[in-house]
């Protein structure tokens, strides 16, 4: 058997849980407050590839990065975007300046659950970005740190969705 992968360098700096599931509900080891962490930190850019986003900690520090003058670039999912809960998150997020782009040309389910910080650390999982994610679902997230792995989180999944997947305009809600 053949196995193809893209060669990179990198490591670990931390992972996370849910906070039902995490090791002894210790809420240090929060998906939630791990994502929270990164975008507060972050100086340059936040790129976010996201399947589901309603996690109001979450949307909050996306705002306040970008008012620190963060690039904070959002896509998403269509079918998610759809729902009235995402929907009023990426309408806020879009009010606050953050470009805000929607799957709308996908050929498959966006998946993608992962931000990329300041073009060296990427963050992804089976962490849905949302109250249920945070609070109920039994989910993961890994922090990685590396110029190469970024690089290819930012190739791979950021730009491929926005320059081939999604709408030329902004997104706009219709609720």
């Amino acid at each position: 058997m053949t196995i193809y992968s893209l060669k990179t360098t990198g490591k670990v700096i931390g992972v996370y849980f849910s906070l039902g599931t995490t090791p002894s509900n210790d809420p240090s080891l929060s998906c939630s407050k791990a994502i929270c962490d990164l975008f507060n930190s972050a100086k340059v850019s936040a790129l976010v590839s996201i399947y589901s986003l309603s996690e109001r900690a979450v949307i909050d520090s996306m705002i306040a990065a970008h008012r620190r003058g963060v690039n904070v670039m959002v896509v998403a999912d269509r079918t998610q975007s759809g729902g009235k809960t995402m929907n009023q998150y990426l309408n806020k997020l879009e009010k606050a300046g953050i470009p805000v782009f929607i799957a709308v040309k996908q050929k498959a389910c966006m998946h993608n659950k992962c931000g990329i910080f300041d073009s060296m650390t990427v963050a992804t999982g089976s962490y849905n970005w949302t109250s249920n994610g945070t609070r109920k679902n039994d989910e993961n997230l890994v922090v990685l740190e590396g110029a190469d792995v970024a690089a290819l989180y930012e190739k791979y999944v950021f730009e491929r969705v926005l320059n081939n997947e999604t709408a030329e305009k902004m997104y706009r809600a219709t609720f």
